[in-house]
């Protein structure tokens, strides 16, 4: 006679007693009492515990595949909604649903959850979720699968006629199924965020162990403030331990989140394609009657329905109280979830820090020291990739730098240097920018590079006529060069463009004599005879002795 000792539920085990080969299969984790060998045609004991406790509408899914409760869904919120929350997830659960979604979160946030499912097992589910001002949003936390009152008995067979001849009861066992992750979320730009997810994944039913690490990765698109999509990949990389062979299915998913009325419904659609198993699909909205109440329903198929699910909100403050119950083929699950949410907003805190980054950025800017402005307008990107006003003026610097690296000192070329590539990188108005730096390339009209610079500003603020390096004698400056043009321009009866070069040595020098005088001969031959005597009574002002310009103004009076 041999004694085997099973671990299995009683139900299972009666049938097996009254001949039912179809279950034997499915009785797990037999040892001989001696010599305590695992026999080859049985399967480990963990997966008998992972199919006796998980939901069939898993089962369906997977096939029955390992790590299955960790498909179930976390927060009585999300599964209020079916559990379509993959590209929902705006609080702590998004530790769970979509790592990259953490990034939603603007403040500290734990969240605790307990369901109670059928017989005796419960999920219990914990996460603490804490924004960082620039290194993304960090999470933590735990999920848990138990059932309880496994029967565990001896089984004495007669081996000459392969009857049963005692079977004694060892007392109960209990199988646990536990994962602790750690999660992270960051935007990489203004829109776009990634997140991955490490697990450690036991099981254990009674005495036998085993267990699996695993990555997972997702992405979150904010296409538009009402529209969102998520793309993920569980189990990318996973190892098994332990006295096992079983292997994490690589699974796919697409999350998508419609949010309407400002926010006050929100419908989302996940769909999830588990490797080696059935495409499975979540559907599920949330309706906030008030700002303090919300309504949810979902939908779960695998592919034809398998659950259905209604839930309640409540908010209080900082805390959120959520309820759910879900409809299936095993009876009803209820699961009751907490959320608190802590500390000031995040949001307005890295605002703060980014601000203070780019004001350093100015002071190094402002000083002509535009390598190491640089590198702090880097170092804000990197705090705020989505920051476009900073990733503007940190291209416009970069592309000044080619052409002059620094303008440090007080002379005065220098000095205009600066106010006209600040100017410039404030992008306000470029006109000025060219301005004030053709006034410094007047000032020193060799300078190659600071005309390089000139003339792609020039190019950018659509300046029809670039500036160019000063023709004729070798002492010709940038305000010679116009002066001369613009009276060739008079000679030649163009006096709009000898009016345009005129303005151009004003745009420079206000009070510049010659230009208001050019300026009014050009009105005066256009017949605008007042607009002449206004630009000629300035030239007089400036000069009271200028006696040519107080001959033209008696001839108009």
């Amino acid at each position: 006679m041999k004694r085997f000792t099973c671990y299995v539920i009683a139900p299972l085990i009666r049938a097996f007693i009254s001949g039912v080969s179809a279950v034997s299969p499915c009785i797990t984790g037999f040892f001989i009492s001696g010599s305590r060998k695992t026999l080859s045609v049985l399967s480990a004991a963990v997966l008998f515990s992972a199919l006796a406790a998980v939901p069939s509408y898993l089962l369906a899914q997977s096939g029955g595949q390992p790590g299955q409760f960790m498909a179930y869904g976390a927060g009585a919120r999300s599964l209020g909604m079916g559990g379509a929350f993959f590209a929902v997830a705006d609080d702590a659960s998004a530790s769970y649903w979509n790592p990259a979604a953490l990034t939603l979160l603007s403040r500290k946030e734990f969240t605790a959850m307990q369901a109670t499912m059928f017989a005796d097992t419960s999920l219990s589910f914990f996460t603490y979720a804490h924004p960082t001002t620039s290194k993304g949003t960090f999470a933590v936390g735990m999920t848990q699968l138990k059932s309880v009152g496994f029967e565990k008995i001896s089984v004495s067979i007669n081996p000459a006629s392969s009857e049963i001849v005692e079977i004694k009861n060892l007392g109960t066992f209990d199988g646990v199924e536990r994962a602790y992750s750690a999660s992270w979320g960051r935007y990489v730009s203004e829109k776009l965020a990634f997140g991955a997810m490490v697990k450690n994944i036991s099981r254990q039913l009674d005495t036998s162990k085993d267990g699996f690490m695993a990555v997972d990765v997702s992405m979150l698109d904010r296409v538009s403030p009402a529209y969102r999509v998520a793309l993920g990949a569980q189990n990318v990389v996973s190892m098994a331990s332990g006295d096992t062979d079983d292997k994490l299915p690589l699974t796919l998913k697409l999350g998508q989140a419609l949010s309407l009325f400002k926010g006050s419904l929100v419908f989302g659609l996940d769909v999830a394609k588990p490797q080696g198993a059935d495409m499975n699909w979540r559907f599920g909205g949330e309706y906030w009657l008030l700002y303090w109440s919300a309504l949810r329903f979902g939908l779960v198929g695998a592919p034809g329905i398998q659950e259905a699910d209604f839930g309640l909100g409540l908010k209080y403050g900082s805390l959120s109280f959520d309820i759910a119950q879900g409809i299936h083929a095993l009876g009803t699950t209820t699961r009751f979830s907490v959320s608190m949410r802590m500390g000031q907003s995040n949001k307005a805190r890295h605002e703060s820090e980014v601000r203070e980054i780019v004001r350093q950025a100015m002071q190094y800017f402002k000083s002509g020291y535009f390598g190491r402005a640089i590198e702090k307008l880097k170092a804000a990107v990197d705090a705020d990739p989505g920051n476009s006003e900073v990733k503007r003026m940190l291209a416009r610097l970069q592309a000044a730098v080619e052409y002059v690296p620094d303008a440090t000192g007080s002379e005065e070329v220098p000095a205009l240097t600066r106010r006209g590539i600040i100017s410039y990188v404030d992008g306000k108005d470029l006109r000025n920018s060219v301005n004030v730096l053709r006034h410094a390339f007047n000032k020193d009209p060799k300078n190659d590079r600071l005309l390089m610079l000139l003339n792609m500003i020039e190019k950018e603020a659509n300046v029809s006529e670039q500036t160019r390096k000063p023709e004729g004698p070798e002492l010709f400056t940038y305000i010679d060069q116009k002066t001369y043009d613009a009276r060739q321009a008079i000679y030649d009866g163009k006096y709009d463009l000898a009016m345009k070069r005129a303005q151009d040595i004003l745009d420079l020098e206000p009070n510049n004599e010659t230009a208001l005088e050019i300026m009014g001969s050009a009105f005066y031959l256009m017949d605008q005879k007042e607009k002449a005597r206004l630009m000629w009574e300035k030239v007089v002002e400036i000069n009271p002795g200028n006696t040519v310009v107080k001959q033209f103004l008696r001839q108009i009076r």
